[in-house]
Order: structure tokens, then sequence, then C-alpha cells
């Protein structure tokens, strides 16, 4: 297993569309001439907020999400982990790292599986430092498109790999520029625009983003979720209705579908 922290189907089946979708269906994990499908490895990118503004409760549904997220995880997968605050002068906290694909596609062997257990008890322990509630009385603010842009770094395109975004977050930005606490204050359609002509809008095309954490019953909650949803539109992301929530129990719904 490669430890690098950094700080912290489809098939084209031309003509034979029809039997090779059969086969396809039938044989799961094989192609239509009997080889092996290649894997399609998930890169997971999670911010993890625990600011003020964030119940004991509420913080405890994340690091829970979190842990059965990393229970999940597969030979190939990706994550990475990414405070979304800065405290002081100290920079967000962040570790990215993954296990390699198999030698051989479609076969995972006992030495490649022992490989995944260690690299899920790393990735534990480091989500264990990022839910340091101690460290909460450190934070000046809650920056979230400060961690949209560190996100964006780390999920350029990669071959065969579903990207998911994953914001363990009220998502209340709080910065000196936009400061989320009333209705008044949410930046309006026009702000997003110039953001968006200005090239200053985070890239995460074809990137699925979930948020588990967010007010959606209030009226402010209401008119956040509404920024966010046009806010991620201009990055080229995709944010689903049903993909901004207040709790995600299941980490299996982590995802974008398809």
């Amino acid at each position: 297993m490669r430890l690098r922290p950094s700080g912290l189907l489809s098939a084209a089946l031309g003509g034979r569309s029809h039997l090779g979708a059969l086969l396809l269906t039938t044989l799961g994990c094989a192609s239509v001439d009997g080889s092996a499908l290649p894997h399609q490895a998930r890169s997971y990118i999670v911010g993890v907020d625990i600011s003020g503004s964030r119940t004991p409760t509420e913080l405890a549904e994340s690091k829970q999400l979190l842990n059965r997220l990393i229970d999940n995880l597969e030979v190939g997968d990706r994550l990475t982990l990414v405070e979304m605050y800065q405290g002081g002068k100290l920079p967000a906290r962040q570790w990215s790292d993954s296990t390699r694909a198999p030698r051989t596609p479609g076969k995972v062997g006992p030495s490649e599986l022992r490989r995944l257990d260690d690299f899920k008890a790393i990735a534990k322990m480091q989500a264990q430092i990022l839910f340091d509630t101690t460290r909460a009385k450190e934070i000046r603010n809650t920056d979230i498109f400060g961690t949209l842009v560190r996100a964006a770094d780390y999920s350029r395109p990669a071959p065969n790999t579903r990207r998911t975004l994953l914001l363990l977050s009220d998502m209340i930005n709080e910065t000196p520029d936009v400061t989320m606490t009333t209705r008044s204050d949410i930046p309006t359609d026009a702000w997003i625009k110039h953001l968006s002509a200005a090239q200053r809008i985070p890239q995460l095309r074809d990137v699925c983003v979930v948020v588990a954490g967010a007010d959606v019953s209030s009226a402010r909650g209401a008119a956040i979720r509404d920024f966010w949803e046009k806010y991620f539109a201009a990055t080229g992301a995709r944010l689903d209705p049903a993909n901004y929530r207040n709790m995600i129990a299941n980490a299996a719904e982590v995802s974008c579908g398809g």
C-alpha cells in the first residue's frame, strides 16, 4: 500500500448492442469476449466541518457516516479528507491516499485484501484526527469556498474513475467576503455569474456532490440550499436535490446513482 499523506462500466458494444447488453447483464463482471471488464475505481473527497454552528449530534452523525464510507471502500479506491475551515494561521488539515488496483483486473488476492484493511484502519485514524472537537475553539471561519477550490484540485478527471465530493457540513459559509448568517447575506445569482465570468469558480465537472448535515427545514436553510444548487451548477458538478440532506445513515447513498 502506498501511503502519501498530503498534510494530515461502461463498455462500447457497437453494432452488437442488444446481444452485448444482454450478455453483459447476465455475466456481470465479464465482457462479451469473456475477458474481465476493468473495475471502475471510486475517488471520494470528503470535506469535514466541525464548526461551532454544528451540534454534537450532527458531528456524531457525520463521523459515523464517514466511518461507514471507509468500511465500504474497495481495492483501487481513493479517499481524500479535507478540513472545511481555517483556524488562525494554521492551514486546513488534509490527507489523501489510495490502494493499488488489482494486478489482475477483476481478481483481488489475499495480499490486496490485507492492504485494503490496513488502508481502512489508517483512514479511520485520520478521520478521528479531523473530528477532534477540542480544535473547534481554534476555528476562525468556515470557508466552504476555499474547501471547494482544494476539492477541485483533488478531483481532476482520471481514467475509469467515478468522483464523489461528500460535504459533511451545515453549508453555512462564514468568511469576511461571504457570511450566510441571515437570508439577506446569501449571495445572489448575479454574484455567481460575476465569479463565473471572472473564472473564479472551481471546476468540478461531472463530480457527484453529496451534502450531509445541512438545514433543510427553515426558510434560511432553503435559501442556502437554493444558492448551493446554482453555485454547483456553475462548477459543472452534479448536486441532485435528493443528495442535499440533513442526515445520511447509509453510506451506500453517498452517490449520484447510475
